[in-house]
């Protein structure tokens, strides 16, 4: 499929626009011309046919639903290289022994940014976490299993609150336990990065997530038990702090 980078801006901004009503806002602050060529070259090599509507807005990326060739969804996150909120990031990635040389341009930030998601992502899927599985990343952009029904995404734990606390917080710590036995931190666990997948748990946004070895490997973790707890002891006024002690 060969697209020029004109008309490749053209079909995606009708696409978002007839689905979405900031859809100009949104091909500005997320389609820049590098970005368009690397969609591009993603559509030439097979791996998306199209990019469908949004599925999730956030600081420093968007993620969009897409289709690939042969029908199946697919979600597509979309790193913004005009984000100054990657500084903020920075802790993450410096003292994460994968990245050693990660180079020190914003967009060469940016780029291993996506590559600590997909990393990230593929450690804790290989080892039984229940996240997106993740199929493939090119510079700013990270595609991975699509979390939802035809057009519309799954919603977070905070949107919609599990049917049955418990059981859904046992399968939720055996994820944590999973990726702990991996040797990572997730680093931002909360209500608003868990999903509510018909009654089971995925944790979604690891791109922060860190090894052991890494300066806030311990600290981020127990923040994230912090977090958790608050949460689900409204869901469960008897619970147990010991219980999240991974």
């Amino acid at each position: 499929m060969r697209t020029n980078i004109e008309s490749l801006d053209w079909n995606i901004g009708r696409t978002i626009q007839s689905k979405d009503r900031d859809g100009r806002k949104t091909m500005d602050d997320v389609f820049d011309e590098n970005t368009l060529k690397n969609i591009q070259q993603m559509f030439s090599r097979g791996i998306i046919a199209t990019l469908e509507n949004i599925i999730a807005t956030g600081k420093e990326a968007n993620v969009f639903r897409a289709k690939t060739f042969d029908g199946r969804n697919r979600a597509v996150k979309i790193y913004r290289q005009n984000t100054a909120t990657f500084r903020k990031l920075e802790k993450y990635i410096e003292g994460d022994p994968r990245f050693k040389n990660s180079g020190n341009s914003h967009r060469e930030r940016v780029f291993t940014w996506a590559q600590k998601e997909y990393k990230n992502l593929h450690s804790m899927h290989a080892c039984g976490t229940k996240v997106p599985k993740p199929f493939h990343v090119h510079k700013n952009i990270v595609v991975m299993q699509y979390m939802g029904w035809r057009y519309r995404p799954y919603p977070t734990i905070r949107e919609l609150i599990p049917k049955e606390p418990k059981k859904f917080l046992n399968e939720l710590l055996n994820s944590i336990k999973s990726y702990r036995t991996n040797k990572l931190s997730h680093g931002d666990l909360s209500e608003y990065n868990i999903l509510n997948v018909r009654e089971k748990p995925y944790i979604i946004d690891v791109g922060q997530a860190v090894p052991e070895g890494h300066p806030l490997y311990k600290e981020l973790h127990e923040r994230d038990m912090k977090n958790m707890y608050r949460y689900w002891k409204k869901q469960i006024p008897n619970l147990k702090k010991e219980i999240l002690e991974l």
